[in-house]
């Protein structure tokens, strides 16, 4: 991964085209990430600092714009953990863009080690791990790509329709006829409202995920992991109560046709589990730095 130039021109695109179908997920990301560099050492922590610090300019920039501060803000880990949504436009990145979920046939009963070979969430998580420990090998930059590609991918994985199918953009094609909520489709839902409409804040669910870190552990990581975690979101969206698929006789999820209207318990039923993942997804992603840095 090489370092990018960005053309004035470009460069001014890109952060007008910075649309709502991508801002809207960086409430969680910004949650995971900031809770696990909370939990890590001073030793860790500066060297994510130092990490953060050689990031070129142009990105700087992009990652303070994506966020709506103010040019020149020093970076935080928690800002630089949606940098892979702000490069999805950008030429030299597009070919990352099938790497933020995994895709899965329809006929499929759970997520199994090596289900995809590559271009895939789980497969993207075990290549910047590895980036960032051979950390001879690789150059600064390369290194803090690395870096902001797994806090980013932590996050996708424990978002449950970032594992699902293709026929319909993973929810995104799965219209809500609610009235009562801006988000249009199921998946749109899952990135924003669920967040915003639950603790409103991204203050008040880090008061609420901090004060629940000790009541959840995590093992250390190892490779295998990944499968475990794309498999938990894979079994949250094909239960029947979660609205995303019709289950045959035979389990086979299909597919909704028209709009779906969610039950009024669906915000309270389902907070609980979004409260599960992102602490889930923040506690992995400390031991996988821990173990990578």
């Amino acid at each position: 991964m090489r370092s990018v130039y960005l053309s004035p021109i470009v460069f001014l695109f890109t952060l007008l085209i910075s649309t709502q179908s991508f801002a809207l997920a960086k409430m969680g990301h910004k949650i995971v990430c900031q809770l696990a560099f909370e939990q890590l050492s001073s030793t860790k922590q500066n060297q994510i600092t130092t990490l953060l610090s050689g990031i070129p300019n142009t990105h700087q920039e992009l990652i303070n714009r994506y966020n709506h501060q103010k040019k020149g803000r020093t970076i935080s880990f928690a800002n630089a953990c949606t940098w892979a949504d702000a490069v999805k436009r950008l030429d030299s990145y597009k070919r990352y863009n099938r790497w933020h979920y995994m895709n899965v046939p329809r006929t499929q009963k759970e997520v199994k080690p090596g289900l995809c070979a590559k271009n895939c969430l789980p497969q993207a998580i075990l290549v910047h791990q590895q980036i960032l420990v051979k950390n001879k090998e690789s150059t600064p930059w390369q290194q803090a790509q690395a870096l902001l590609f797994l806090g980013h991918w932590l996050g996708d994985i424990h978002q449950p329709l970032h594992i699902s199918f293709n026929d319909d953009l993973g929810g995104n094609k799965v219209t809500l006829s609610n009235k009562n909520t801006k988000c249009d489709n199921l998946h749109r839902y899952w990135d924003e409202c669920i967040l915003s409409r639950g603790k409103h804040s991204q203050t008040k669910w880090l008061t609420l995920l901090r004060e629940k870190w000790l009541l959840q552990s995590q093992p250390k990581w190892q490779v295998e992991q990944v499968w475990q975690w794309a498999d938990e979101s894979f079994q949250f969206v094909t239960e029947a109560r979660f609205n995303y698929c019709q289950l045959t006789t035979q389990g086979v999820c299909q597919k909704i046709k028209g709009e779906i209207k969610l039950p009024p318990n669906y915000q309270t039923q389902y907070q609980a589990v979004m409260e599960q993942r992102l602490l889930q997804a923040a506690q992995r992603l400390t031991h996988i730095l821990n173990a990578s840095l």
